[in-house]
């Protein structure tokens, strides 16, 4: 038989069980909550927030439909295998090779580019995120009357691509021309072939303009 007092100290023994199993519950909630926040689709946030300011307000299309007008549009044009498509943090991206956008040593769009470019007017003009294009050169060095580096020469030919665009009816406000030179490589210069896929022009449909 368990007297008062004893049944007293049980319970006061077993209380730090009930403050732990709260605390473990609290915490569990929290963890769950900011990984709720972590996976929350940032234009269905912003949609539900237009919608709030104005019920005629037009969605935002998502960087997942963006990719897939992309990549539909390049295997429409067979460059599927030529030009890369990637979704990531940063955004949408699509990896032009350079020596099919420009002649060498040269920032004039080509006529191959320009097709591939004004069929995906409709969607950086339906789409409200900003654009980065990115220029991007092998680490041979350039010197010619025009450009004294890779610096100019990749800044030259995002500039031309956005010239491009702009010139096409897209909003000048959507974008951003950035030259890197060979100072971003995606793999070694240490052949021909890797150089080749160094030289490239890089547009994103970025996720934080």
């Amino acid at each position: 038989m368990i007297t008062a007092p004893e049944k007293n100290r049980n319970t006061d023994e077993n209380d730090w069980l009930t403050t732990y199993a709260d605390m473990m519950t609290l915490l569990m909630t929290f963890f769950v909550l900011l990984f709720s926040m972590s996976t929350l689709d940032p234009v269905k946030i912003q949609n539900m927030m237009n919608s709030m300011v104005d019920d005629n307000a037009k969605p935002q299309v998502s960087l997942t439909k963006v990719k897939n007008e992309v990549k539909k549009l390049l295997k429409k044009e067979n460059l599927e295998d030529m030009i890369e498509v990637t979704k990531n943090a940063r955004g949408v991206t699509m990896k032009i090779p350079g020596d099919f956008a420009f002649q060498t040593g040269d920032a004039t769009v080509s006529r191959e580019i320009k097709s591939l470019l004004i069929k995906m007017v409709p969607t950086m003009k339906e789409a409200t995120y900003a654009i980065a294009v990115e220029g991007h050169t092998d680490n041979i060095p350039m010197r010619s009357a025009i450009f004294k580096s890779n610096w100019e020469l990749s800044a030259s030919r995002a500039s031309a691509v956005v010239r491009y665009l702009i010139s096409e009816g897209v909003d000048a406000k959507k974008f951003r021309a950035i030259g890197f030179g060979d100072t971003d490589p995606i793999v070694k210069n240490d052949s021909a072939e890797n150089r080749a896929k160094n030289r490239r022009v890089d547009i994103t449909f970025l996720t934080v303009g």
